[in-house]
């Protein structure tokens, strides 16, 4: 199995700000109920998605590196490259609200532990910062579907592209056609 860091950021890079969408519900309800067991689930789940981050983050600097050395660039077409400045410079700013709401989610399961009748107290903060690792993630993630999706660029961008698109899947498959030309030869 070749795992390429590209395919690893493409596993994970939902996780961050699905796992603060998923860490809401039971914060919420830990809030109206006043639940010390809702609220350890969602800030287990804030947790866990918060300190998720950082590997999401790794893993999309590393699949960018490898598209500048080269070996992914084939697999793209001309406009991929104005996504990927878009999705580098988003994630590079608004990571740093999921790396907050890591730390705050971590002081609060620390906090419930230690007083567990602070239930309310550690619940709202991981709450309010979940909401914003959410609205983030959305953010970013707007810029990354267009990479490989040219038809998630909007109408404008989308139109442009979409007459080279078969363009590039004839030059892909003469390309592959002439590399196994040159195997059958070896």
């Amino acid at each position: 199995m070749n795992t390429t860091p590209e395919h690893l950021h493409l596993a994970l890079n939902h996780l961050p700000f699905l796992g603060a969408a998923f860490a809401l519900i039971p914060l919420g309800l830990a809030f109206l109920t006043n639940n010390k067991t809702a609220a350890l689930a969602g800030l287990i789940c804030a947790v866990i998605a918060g300190w998720a981050t950082p590997f999401v983050m790794a893993t999309g600097e590393a699949a960018y590196e490898r598209y500048e050395e080269g070996p992914i660039a084939q697999f793209l077409d001309p406009q991929a490259e104005t996504s990927l400045e878009e999705h580098e410079h988003r994630a590079e700013a608004w990571s740093k609200v999921m790396y907050v709401s890591a730390v705050v989610a971590t002081i609060s399961l620390a906090l419930l532990l230690w007083k567990p009748a602070w239930v309310r107290a550690v619940t709202v903060p991981a709450a309010v910062l979940c909401a914003a690792s959410l609205l983030s993630g959305i953010w970013i993630a707007e810029s990354g579907g267009p990479i490989r999706r040219p038809d998630f660029r909007g109408a404008q961008a989308g139109a442009a592209s979409a007459p080279e698109l078969p363009k590039l899947k004839a030059k892909k498959k003469q390309k592959d056609h002439d590399e196994e030309k040159e195997h059958d030869t070896d």
